[in-house]
């Protein structure tokens, strides 16, 4: 199907419709041929006629929705998706790992829950069982994914977007665990909305670890940060500095939870401070509300995560 130009929140966008048809999410990825980093005047202009285009020519580009695959596992044109268990039963009155797996082709990538400077975080609807209810998405590590000037946040290869799920005592099986699941798949030239509806069948009864339990284990959270740190943040000119006590790395690098608040691509200075660090975030230039917390992703060196939610001070003075 040949691109047709959508506006969005990032501008103008273009696209094709994925598995799932539902592309009205989708934003050009600034890496695309012919995308204007720069929002001149003219680009403003030309978004506008767009949009009174778009409205005059009536909301069908908006409201169209393929069929979405129905199947254990679901392929699309650039990406697979299942639903896998770290289990192989569904124990009555235990919570159960499960997970989305989603597979990006090689050269492609989906997106973190805070996708950066554009892109859009993959979403799971679940549909259980009665008694069955299904806790947040436990999003790993992502990756920093430069594209051009900007950067984005996500997974390049296979990802597991796990769960907990909740298995009442009295669950009679077997039991289907069903999904539809969302994504936005991108390369640095194209990308694509695309979804499916997957779903597990399970027996229940007392569980014992699957074949899916090592790729569980693997699943990189991020962790509490250790007891011993002392965190304190303040804004200072056009940074947030995050100060870290009782730390020695030599390399730190934060993925904040909230979009619209720092410069994605922009580069964080650390520096040594008495016995810890400190790390200058560059705020963005019109920060998305008040900027009162500092929340996200600390990630050492080493590849240790560590979660932070740190108040943000305003300067003295």
């Amino acid at each position: 199907m040949p691109a047709t130009p959508r506006s969005s929140r990032y501008g103008i966008c273009t696209g094709r419709t994925g598995a799932g048809g539902d592309s009205g999410f989708l934003p050009r990825h600034p890496g695309a041929r012919g995308y204007d980093f720069q929002m001149t005047t003219r680009t403003v202009i030309l978004a506008a006629l767009l949009a009174v285009a778009i409205v005059a020519a009536g909301a069908a580009w908006w409201l169209f929705a393929g069929r979405a695959a129905h199947a254990a596992v679901v392929v699309t044109e650039h990406a697979e998706a299942e639903l896998v268990a770290a289990r192989d039963a569904a124990e009555p009155g235990r919570p159960l790992l499960a997970a989305l797996r989603l597979k990006a082709k090689h050269g492609w990538h989906t997106y973190w829950r805070n996708p950066g400077d554009s892109g859009q975080p993959t979403s799971i609807e679940w549909q259980l069982p009665a008694g069955f209810t299904a806790g947040a998405i436990r999003w790993p590590v992502p990756q920093r994914l430069p594209i051009g000037p900007l950067a984005n946040y996500g997974y390049e290869g296979e990802v597991l977007l796990a769960s907990e799920i909740h298995v009442p005592a009295d669950a009679k099986g077997p039991v289907r665990l069903a999904a539809r699941a969302r994504w936005l798949v991108c390369n640095p030239e194209h990308c694509i909305p695309e979804q499916g509806e997957v779903q597990l069948v399970l027996p229940v009864r007392a569980a014992t670890p699957g074949k899916w339990v090592a790729a569980f284990d693997a699943i990189r959270l991020p962790q509490a940060a250790p007891a011993q740190w002392k965190l304190s943040a303040r804004r200072e000119g056009g940074d947030v500095l995050l100060e870290v006590i009782g730390i020695e790395e030599t390399t730190l690098a934060f993925f904040p939870y909230d979009e619209g608040k720092v410069q994605h691509a922009a580069r964080q200075q650390l520096e040594r401070s008495g016995t810890g660090v400190r790390l200058a975030i560059p705020v963005s230039a019109q920060p998305v509300g008040e900027f009162a917390r500092l929340t996200g992703v600390l990630v050492t060196g080493g590849g240790h995560a560590f979660e932070i939610d740190v108040p943000v001070m305003a300067t003295p003075g």
